[in-house]
């Protein structure tokens, strides 16, 4: 308990310390694309790799693809509900941020520290988790909006295979099956750079905290953040207690279902061109809320 208290405490500083440093004006907006920069093209991929370093994979790897199209899903469908007598611009907002979790920058970095074994089985569930949040809600909110929106496949496809992180996913997915591994100082190196994702990470969210809203839309916020709290709690009651998977599989996912709205959110809001003060907002509140969460289900399942 004391190392998850300890852990818990270093990542929450992370994130007060880049939101001081903003303050302090040595952080300014050019750098939180610097650092966006640096997570999705250096600390995230390393870390992954790291992740999948002598893991042999089987069909709960497909199980944990599968649990992430089955909840993603479902959340989508809590997000249009929730949001089901608001107008159509708030109603696109709900979709869009109640669905998805934030994989990159808090739930890998942060659950590595507990359940190593369980990272590649994160992964698989975050390939999932990216054919939703990278296109395929935004395509929903589209028609909630009204507008001519035509088939997105290849649109998401073209995404997925842009993103770094995804192609990463892939490649030692293909690697593990193929039973080939990767030399020993290429983990080595990938190990070094990926210990820096946790720390980039929640200095980003720092860098981005912003709380600038009033009652009606903090009550928004709220609402989301319930909705995605009860299907994330139950999808984690399914995976603990239902499915027969290997303990580090139902640890990770587990306590996964607790992290944060993704980051990509806001931007998918913003190209909707609608009001982003809750998706604004959201983001921060939820990471805050994200960290002492899966703190005490890290606990829980340990």
């Amino acid at each position: 308990m004391r190392e998850i208290i300890i852990q818990t405490a270093v990542y929450m500083l992370a994130m007060f310390l880049g939101y001081g440093l903003k303050r302090a004006g040595i952080f300014g907006p050019e750098d939180k694309r610097t650092l966006t920069n640096i997570i999705l093209y250096v600390t995230l991929p390393a870390a992954l790799v790291s992740g999948f370093t002598g893991v042999q994979v089987d069909l709960w790897f497909l199980a944990a693809f599968l649990f992430g199209v089955a909840v993603n899903g479902t959340m989508l469908l809590a997000g249009v509900f929730a949001g089901r007598k608001k107008e159509p611009e708030m109603k696109a907002v709900y979709t869009i941020n109640c669905q998805g979790f934030n994989m990159g920058n808090i739930a890998i970095p942060f659950l590595q520290n507990f359940f190593p074994a369980g990272i590649p089985y994160l992964c698989m569930f975050d390939v999932a988790d990216s054919c939703f949040t990278l296109g395929g809600t935004y395509s929903v909110a589209c028609i909630q909006l009204g507008r001519a929106n035509g088939s997105r496949l290849k649109g998401v496809a073209a995404g997925l295979l842009k993103s770094v992180p995804f192609d990463v996913y892939m490649i030692m997915t293909i690697l593990s099956l193929a039973g080939i591994s990767l030399p020993a100082e290429a983990g080595q190196l990938a190990d070094f750079l990926g210990r820096g994702n946790g720390c980039m990470a929640m200095l980003l969210v720092g860098i981005s905290l912003e709380l600038k809203v009033n009652g009606r839309e903090l009550r928004d916020v709220a609402r989301i953040i319930i909705t995605r709290y009860m299907v994330g709690a139950a999808a984690a009651a399914v995976m603990y207690f239902l499915i027969p998977a290997p303990l580090a599989m139902r640890q990770v996912l587990t306590v996964a279902m607790f992290a944060g709205v993704p980051n990509i959110a806001l931007i998918y809001t913003s190209r909707l061109g609608v009001d982003t003060t809750v998706a604004s907002a959201l983001n921060p509140i939820s990471t805050m809320m994200a960290i002492p969460v899966m703190a005490a289900f890290v606990m829980l399942v340990s």
